[in-house]
């Protein structure tokens, strides 16, 4: 639920951990980090404040970002399956797929004609014909580019699904018809062992039961010795709704799904949008600069949009602490 100026300070002001989604939240709409996201960042870090992401993704396919964040620490990936060191690259917790209900799944998945893939630590395999390999495809180029480590993609056509050898951390089922959900969540509601939740419109997430988001996040603020109160995170589709139960501050993006900006703390902009573009209404719940606006300069330009709204309540947050900082600073005599 939305709260006002000054309960948002309030909570600002506890914050320790900044958790966020990747994907249409972090990330801008061509998929990369803005330069003044990341100087956000690291004022953060700076500020004692632990960044990490929280992703449906698996961690190969993360690779490039962690590295360009610098987190030394929790990673999430595959909807809550597993958490990594951010470092070392070492899995910290990991909770695959019960096999035998992987394999219903993707027999299920396959007679029906849909477009599903499983995701591996090693390999992430794909249906005959599948859409959805095109965007691991165009991560592939990314880490080319960067120098890391692609994603081994490969198609379970002439396979059978039991020959899978690899843990599944999560199953995708794709592009899923209107009049065809209401056959499959059937079967998926069928089956005990699983949990299921969707990261964006036609598509369908599958994990092992009790593993979502908000579970992983709870686990990795364990390890860190945080509390509840402590953690800020971003999202903008369902699958981020478990990370809000998990937070003390929530902010959704304004492309956010409905369900999330009804349950946000505070919802920002959107993730193609300039941290100046709501100003003065945004800016000013969170003190933050709205240069050429109001000043007393009318000829003065509008600072150039920054590309993603999340650093303007990371910026935010940061003046909340730093004016703590200054009202419990003795006196000097």
């Amino acid at each position: 639920m939305a709260v006002d100026q000054t309960e948002l300070r309030k909570r600002g002001q506890k914050i320790r951990m900044i958790v966020s989604d990747l994907d249409h939240t972090l990330l801008n709409s061509d998929a990369t980090l803005s330069a003044e996201n990341l100087e956000a960042i690291r004022a953060a870090k700076d500020k004692g404040i632990f960044v990490t992401v929280c992703s449906g993704r698996i961690f190969t396919m993360l690779e490039v970002y962690v590295r360009a964040l610098d987190i030394q620490g929790p990673v999430i990936t595959t909807n809550g399956a597993a958490i990594y060191d951010g470092h070392t690259g070492r899995a910290l917790s990991r909770h695959p797929l019960p096999r035998a209900a992987a394999i219903k799944i993707l027999d299920f998945a396959r007679e029906r004609g849909y477009d599903y893939s499983a995701m591996t630590d090693e390999v992430s395999f794909f249906s005959r014909n599948s859409q959805r390999i095109k965007r691991f495809e165009r991560y592939n180029e990314i880490a080319r580019a960067r120098g890391v480590q692609e994603m081994r993609l490969e198609y379970f056509e002439g396979r059978s699904h039991v020959n899978i050898e690899n843990e599944i951390l999560k199953l995708l089922l794709y592009l899923i018809p209107k009049e065809e959900f209401a056959t499959l969540t059937a079967f998926l509601d069928s089956l005990p062992e699983i949990a299921y939740t969707s990261s964006d419109e036609g598509l369908l997430d599958v994990m092992a039961a009790g593993i979502n988001k908000g579970a992983a996040i709870a686990e990795a603020r364990n390890l860190l010795g945080l509390e509840k109160e402590q953690v800020c995170v971003f999202g903008d589709y369902i699958n981020d709704l478990a990370m809000f139960k998990e937070a003390g501050l929530t902010v959704a993006m304004a492309n956010a799904h409905e369900v999330l900006k009804s349950n946000a703390s505070y919802v920002t902009d959107t993730n193609a949008g300039s941290i100046w573009s709501n100003a003065p209404s945004v800016a000013a719940r969170l003190r933050c600069p709205t240069s050429g606006r109001g000043g007393k300069n009318s000829s003065e330009r509008v600072r150039p949009a920054a590309s993603n709204a999340s650093i303007r309540v990371i910026a935010g947050l940061l003046r909340s602490r730093r004016a703590l900082a200054r009202r419990r600073r003795p006196r000097s005599t």
